[in-house]
């Protein structure tokens, strides 16, 4: 999530970034207020939308909503490659979709606390830490194919892990798990209680969010745990029959097992699954998806059932 990056450590990306090699958003790393807002070609915008099955879902007024949004995120956010990395149009148009997605029926405003999109080749190595029950520190070197970065910071994204194909079923998308982090930031440090918005939020409707996301998310570690004890003894994730097996384990479970890890990891993965692989999690934890969906403004699943 990003609490293990310092502010010296953002600099030294931000010192890295790179210009825009395309002409769709020229000077992206000025000022907003310096900058035309982009318009993104209809051929690049049906590209886009062909890469993104998962949005099927969408109404023709909603499309045209998403491609407004984006436009509005590429010309308020700076979006640029890190270390030499050079992002095209069509990658930053790839980025803009999945993170708009989010706030359709809310606001962009909600990404405010974000100062930049910054894009890495591939998955980067971040220095984390951790304090144990006994006051002693650990530090180690994780290699990270997303960060969202609190505080201010931006959210940073492996270019390799958010193109790979979006495989149908598979409740998993970079994109929007960071983004998700970072509206989750809007109070302050990530917990997976994410602000409601005045005029846009029922608080009667989402008044059992704690409550109800505390008792879906300890259901789901004890499901990690049960798949985690029968794995064999010796298990090596680093052993291709040891990862086919864990992979098929994790297959049956309705979210990605990393939402075990907190209650912040837990609200982002849930929030990949109910926009890219809604039905499995309204079947196991109906409240959540029902809680989601009152908070996002949208029902992935009654929306395509009435496009079919």
């Amino acid at each position: 999530m990003g609490r293990a990056l310092t502010a010296g450590w953002l600099c030294k990306l931000q010192g890295l970034l790179q210009d825009w090699p395309t002409g769709l958003l020229p000077g992206a790393l000025l000022p907003s207020a310096l900058r035309a807002r982009p318009s993104i070609p209809d051929e690049l915008w049906s590209t886009t939308l062909a890469q993104l099955p998962f949005l099927d879902y969408l109404s023709d007024d909603d499309r045209r909503r998403l491609k407004s949004l984006c436009e509005d995120l590429l010309h308020t956010k700076p979006l640029a490659g890190v270390g030499g990395f050079e992002v095209d149009d069509a990658t930053a148009v790839l980025i803009a979709a999945q993170a708009c997605v989010l706030v359709l029926k809310l606001d962009l405003s909600l990404y405010d606390d974000m100062s930049a999109i910054l894009v890495h080749a591939d998955a980067f190595s971040v220095r984390q830490q951790h304090v144990d029950e006994a006051g002693v520190l650990h530090e180690w070197d994780e290699a990270l194919a997303g960060e969202a970065v609190d505080q201010g910071g931006a959210v940073v994204l492996s270019w390799q892990d958010l193109m790979q194909p979006q495989e149908p079923g598979l409740p998993w998308n970079l994109v929007i798990h960071e983004f998700a982090h970072k509206i989750d930031m809007g109070r302050g440090a990530p917990n997976g209680l994410p602000p409601f918005l005045d005029g846009l939020h029922s608080r009667t409707e989402l008044a059992d969010w704690p409550q109800a996301f505390t008792a879906a998310y300890d259901d789901f570690c004890k499901r990690v745990d049960l798949l985690e004890d029968s794995l064999p003894p010796d298990f090596d994730p680093q052993r291709d029959d040891h990862a086919v097996l864990y992979d098929a384990l994790a297959a049956a479970l309705p979210l990605d097992p990393y939402a075990a890890r907190d209650a912040a990891e837990f609200f982002a993965v849930a929030s990949e699954a109910f926009f890219v692989a809604p039905a499995p999690l309204a079947r196991a934890y109906p409240k959540i998806y029902r809680l989601l969906a009152a908070w996002y403004r949208q029902d992935p699943l009654r929306a395509a059932d009435s496009a079919r």
